[in-house]
């Protein structure tokens, strides 16, 4: 109905929209305020010369953080968030290929909670270590299965926590160190080895953060 001609009236608004337009507002921002906030974890590797050895390889089939939250006096509950786990299809890494520089990715950027990660660790399945020329086994091979002890379960020292900030990437670099983690042991005469002990110690090399 107009009014002499002229605009129509204006409509009114029932008084139930004007009170649910402002609760789903607030619904709305009460959604975005609990979501939990995420961070990126990235694990590279690499490595350093060895004299001796002319290839290791290693088959690693977890990767993982280990998140600690104190309960009660003294006590921590520790929870696993994997990087990478896959026991059917291990990831494979050639040790010597990785120096100068060289470094390879052991697990992609993974997304993880925001939070305080105290441990990394990692499971190596098995290795195999390939003589340099010139050297040898007491038995006249020159390459060496191995198989790690405790499971194979190997805990990275990191320099400190990984601090997982929210839209941040860290990349974590460990070091691999072949002379270090494949131990030779004395035999006959000249290059000769009676084995090779697998002893993994690995150490972070370095550590980055960027927005992701």
């Amino acid at each position: 109905m107009r009014r002499n001609g002229g605009p129509p009236f204006p409509r009114k608004v029932p008084a139930w929209r004007l009170l649910v337009l402002p609760l789903l507002v607030i619904l709305a921002g009460c959604e975005d305020s609990t979501a939990p906030q995420t961070s990126q974890v990235q694990i590279q590797l690499t490595d350093a010369p060895a004299e001796a050895i002319a290839s290791a390889q290693v088959w690693i089939s977890r990767v993982f953080l280990k998140g600690c939250e104190t309960e009660g006096e003294g006590e921590e509950e520790c929870l696993d968030v994997d990087l990478f786990n896959d026991p059917e299809t291990p990831r494979t890494y050639d040790l010597l290929t990785l120096q100068d520089g060289i470094t390879a990715d052991l697990t992609d950027p993974v997304e993880v909670e925001v939070g305080i990660y105290h441990q990394l660790r990692m499971k190596v399945d098995s290795a195999v270590v390939t003589l340099a020329e010139g050297y040898s086994f007491a038995d006249g091979t020159l390459e060496a299965v191995l198989k790690v002890t405790g499971g194979g379960t190997i805990k990275v020292r990191l320099d400190q926590p990984i601090d997982a900030e929210a839209d941040e990437l860290t990349v974590v670099l460990v070091d691999f160190d072949v002379d270090r983690n494949f131990v030779f042991q004395g035999g006959g005469t000249g290059n000769v080895f009676n084995g090779v002990l697998f002893t993994p110690t690995l150490n972070e090399l370095g550590r980055t953060k960027s927005g992701n």
